[in-house]
């Protein structure tokens, strides 16, 4: 079990079904989403920036750390258990077992999204 998801283990589950959105690009919640089983898609605008289907994933946190609204609206693509923690920043502010796991899980972000801008380069000066 991941750091991020023995942390909350003590929040309640919710199920959340196929199409339901966790949060909108644009809004502020202060809320933490934690992926326990499932899978979600990731908005900008009306197009499909990636899928998650990891346990332990964590949704919310760049609003959270960075003080802004959602870069991007989340949405369950299959059925789902998520944990929500209202207050995200109290979490993970108690919570300094998770910095690795998060710390691990926004490099990965980032490499995916480094690897993508760079395929999108050579694919842009290949044409």
């Amino acid at each position: 079990m991941s750091a991020i998801l023995h942390a909350c283990q003590a929040v309640p589950a919710k199920a959340v079904e196929p199409g339901t959105v966790l949060f909108v690009e644009g809004d502020r919640d202060g809320a933490l989403y934690v992926l326990v089983s499932g899978e979600v898609e990731i908005l900008k605008g009306d197009f499909q920036v990636n899928t998650v289907s990891d346990p332990g994933a964590l949704f919310g946190e760049m609003s959270i750390l960075l003080n802004i609204p959602h870069m991007a609206t989340v949405r369950a693509s299959k059925a789902c258990q998520v944990r929500v923690i209202q207050d995200g920043e109290a979490f993970l502010r108690s919570n300094a077992a998770i910095s690795f796991d998060l710390l691990k899980l926004m490099a990965s972000r980032l490499h995916g999204v480094t690897d993508h801008l760079t395929n999108l380069n050579h694919y842009i000066h290949a044409v």
